[in-house]
């Protein structure tokens, strides 16, 4: 995927969301890269020398999952609520989950969030995760998509993870239901991927944030690649010293191309 340099966050290659080429996002950057710096350079203010370069992973385990609840997530809802508070048209709703069928590129504290979501080792959804990620796993997105198998956090068809839900779910947003149902519908004829339409300006306006999220990473001397959150949940449930291992700043988790 094409990527822009992120003035602010140099050392941070802010990938473009399909649809949408430099040019395009030109416009919006400023905007993009003040809100990114701003989170990262707060977090970086925040974080005292035992967690930058302490040896005890577990208090900046602790801190990078504050930062993503009380910044980085609010900060998306702000960034989404603007957007519509501009006339954009969102029909997404409660129980529709027709766009919860791809792959889900997202940064690793975002990937722990959702792991730890699912810390009982009864929680039947374990084994659904480990399911999908064995069986999804390599494909591209239209691959993904074409074997109708759903996200194997949808309960009931709803997000059992709604709360903890990552950037890249909060910023998939449709004007017309209706396309992504009748898609929906065509994936189960057997009749292929049926292209929707997105926002992709939203897509980018929120990568902001997954930067600033990157970057307090590499602050922190962790690991900072994007990972796909089926396959990195379902290494955690498999070893769950790899979340210890990541905040002593291993590199423990496949890192996705993006």
């Amino acid at each position: 995927m094409d990527g822009i340099e992120l003035r602010g966050n140099e050392d941070i290659s802010l990938p473009l969301p399909e649809g949408m080429d430099a040019e395009t996002a030109q416009p919006f950057l400023e905007y993009v890269a003040t809100k990114s710096a701003t989170l990262r350079a707060e977090a970086v203010a925040m974080a005292g020398p035992h967690i930058t370069v302490g040896r005890e992973p577990w208090p900046r385990l602790k801190f990078m999952l504050d930062v993503m609840r009380a910044g980085v997530i609010p900060q998306t809802t702000r960034t989404i609520d603007e957007f519509v508070a501009a006339g954009a048209k969102i029909e997404c709703r409660d129980g529709c989950s027709f766009c919860c069928y791809q792959n889900v590129d997202v940064t690793i504290p975002e990937a722990i969030m959702v792991a730890l979501r699912l810390g009982d080792p009864a929680d039947p959804r374990r084994a659904a995760v480990i399911e999908t990620a064995d069986a999804v796993k390599g494909l591209d997105d239209e691959a993904r998509i074409a074997t109708a198998r759903p996200c194997p956090l949808l309960v009931d068809r709803r997000c059992s993870v709604y709360e903890d839900r990552p950037l890249a779910c909060r910023s998939l947003t449709s004007p017309n239901a209706a396309q992504c149902h009748q898609a929906m519908s065509d994936l189960d004829a057997g009749r292929g991927v049926t292209p929707i339409e997105i926002y992709p300006v939203l897509r980018f306006l929120c990568s902001g944030e997954h930067a600033a999220t990157r970057g307090i990473c590499r602050d922190l001397g962790l690991q900072d690649d994007f990972v796909e959150l089926s396959q990195a949940v379902a290494d955690i449930i498999r070893d769950p010293t790899l979340i210890e291992r990541w905040a002593a700043g291993e590199r423990v988790f496949s890192a996705c191309a993006v």
